[in-house]
């Protein structure tokens, strides 16, 4: 391990209201910087530059009665670096709970990775070509325009991610994720929190313990859990599996659902591919013109009515039971599948087929009426 050379500019105390601020400026030459590092107590922001060194900005604020006062409060530990193929920047300062310390770091965009580690505060960071990964214990994560991958743990702050170009991987323990736009696929997990995702290049996993989930375009599947909460996705390519122990579910289109709600209505709308729903309940069921549904889909409701919208021309062969009381039901728009009373039938349910038939539907009701509704 070799030292990289340290230049620093010696540190300037100036008052600036009832603050006295210390501020320690320095460059630590990097000739072919490749990984960064950077571990501090305190807040911390990143920007990548044109440049090709590594400068830095120590920022020390602490509200004081006098210049002796700020001066014994603010001692705080000169800067180390170190390196081996990569920069290691470590910064430490006194443990008085009166003094806010910032370090803000200017890095080469074109770096491979950035690692940024903080055990008290934020991290703020952007405008990188490579990876980055943000750790804090204890503090708020905000990355933006990382056209590599984002990594982020976090346990007590929210992690909002901007545009992001790779894969997105974040850990929560107790605040929400939100992700503006990501390339890949994204994986997010928080145990007391929100997620939302606007726009989603891959695939994403999301799981809550105790929040609302919320996805509006994704171009390929999504998977969403949440213990006590609403999920909604707007769009998504591929599909959409979600379910939620005490939430409605919504999904405005998706090539395929598999949907469970114990206690809550659900609204899907699918192009192809599986529809499999379970709810406590009202089902709302639409499949969208030209659509291409697996054999063998289910729509069970156990606590609420079941719609299915289903286009005119859409060849369907329908299995409709219901187990509700004496005067439940089973309406339809369908000459192929009769309308019926089941408490003045023999048989709790209906058969038949729409437009010749085709692939088989069935649904399943115990605490509501059946509706097969024409869609114009």
């Amino acid at each position: 391990m070799c030292a990289a050379t340290l230049m620093a500019q010696g540190p300037k105390l100036e008052q600036e209201g009832p603050y006295w601020v210390r501020t320690l400026d320095g460059v630590a030459g990097s000739t072919h910087l490749t990984n960064l590092h950077v571990s501090t107590n305190e807040r911390v922001v990143l920007r990548g530059s044109a440049g090709d060194q590594v400068t830095y900005r120590l920022t020390e604020r602490v509200r004081a009665n006098s210049e002796a006062e700020a001066r014994r409060l603010l001692d705080t530990g000169v800067p180390r670096v170190q390196t081996y193929n990569n920069l290691v920047l470590s910064v430490s300062r006194a443990a008085s709970a009166r003094v806010l310390t910032e370090l803000q770091v200017n890095v080469p965009r074109g770096v491979n990775s950035v690692l940024l580690e903080t055990h008290l505060g934020d991290i703020d960071a952007s405008d990188l070509d490579g990876d980055l990964q943000a750790l804090t214990t204890g503090g708020t994560i905000h990355c933006d325009r990382i056209r590599g991958s984002f990594f982020g743990t976090t346990q007590g702050g929210e992690i909002h991610a901007g545009k992001v170009g790779g894969v997105v991987r974040c850990t929560n323990g107790a605040g929400s994720i939100v992700v503006d736009s990501v390339g890949g696929d994204a994986n997010l997990q928080t145990a007391g929190g929100e997620i939302a995702v606007h726009d989603a290049g891959g695939a994403l996993s999301l799981s809550t313990a105790g929040g609302n989930i919320r996805v509006d375009r994704a171009a390929s599947s999504v998977e969403a859990h949440t213990g006590e909460g609403v999920i909604e996705v707007g769009q998504a390519g591929g599909l959409v599996i979600a379910d939620t122990r005490a939430g409605s579910i919504q999904v405005g289109s998706a090539r395929g659902v598999r949907c469970e709600s114990a206690r809550g209505p659900v609204r899907v709308r699918t192009l192809s591919g599986p529809l499999s729903i379970a709810a406590m309940g009202s089902i709302l069921a639409e499949l969208m013109a030209g659509a291409r549904l697996n054999e063998g889909s289910l729509v069970a409701g156990a606590g609420g009515d079941v719609t299915v919208r289903i286009p005119s021309n859409f060849p369907l062969s329908v299995i409709a039971s219901n187990q509700a009381a004496a005067d439940a039901r089973i309406w339809s728009d369908f000459p192929g599948v009769p309308s019926r009373i089941l408490g003045l039938a023999l048989e709790p349910g209906v058969m038949g087929m729409i437009n010749g038939g085709g692939p088989l539907l069935r649904i399943n009701v115990a605490g509501g009426n059946v509706y097969l509704q024409r869609l114009k």
